[in-house]
């Protein structure tokens, strides 16, 4: 046996109850965590008939923040990927001042839950918020859509090339 093919006995130790147990937790845990919230909000939408839903997602408001949803991920998923790809790439390749500070940039959002980001970025920006009554007084309003936030952890190539 070659270090490049594996034996199957050897990855299959386990006992067959020991990998339905685990199988089953695992499904469980999917069960419980995944597809009963997703009923729910299903459930919910669905409270009143499909006719309802239909009419409100045809509804002008609803059409606009669909819109905006769809324009901001077309923008962000590709500036995602190209900044992504670039700082996996320098990282990976090069030796370089600062280094340590783009690594730790890669992992602020591993660190930092997407609601504390929210809730940072309404401290800083919203109506109350630090540059909140200076930005009205300027005529410039805020989109609260962290999209590239929220979608950093998950789709940063930088991790995967970097091998952590």
């Amino acid at each position: 046996m070659t270090s490049a093919t594996l034996d199957a006995s050897a990855v299959t130790t386990e006992r067959p109850a020991v990998r339905w147990l685990l199988t089953g937790v695992a499904l469980a845990f999917l069960g419980v965590f995944l597809v009963v919230p997703l009923a729910a909000v299903f459930a919910s939408a669905l409270r009143k008939g499909v006719e309802v839903y239909v009419a409100s997602i045809a509804e002008p408001d609803a059409l606009s923040a669909i819109r905006l949803t769809l324009l901001i991920a077309a923008v962000a998923v590709p500036l995602n990927m190209a900044f992504g790809i670039a700082a996996a790439w320098a990282v990976a390749r090069f030796e370089f001042r600062g280094k340590g500070v783009l690594v730790a940039l890669i992992d602020l959002p591993f660190s930092v839950s997407p609601v504390v980001a929210g809730l940072i970025y309404m401290l800083i920006f919203g109506a109350q918020g630090w540059l909140g009554p200076w930005l009205s007084a300027h005529g410039i309003k805020v989109v609260f859509a962290v999209l590239a936030w929220c979608s950093l952890p998950s789709s940063s190539p930088s991790r995967s090339l970097r091998g952590s």
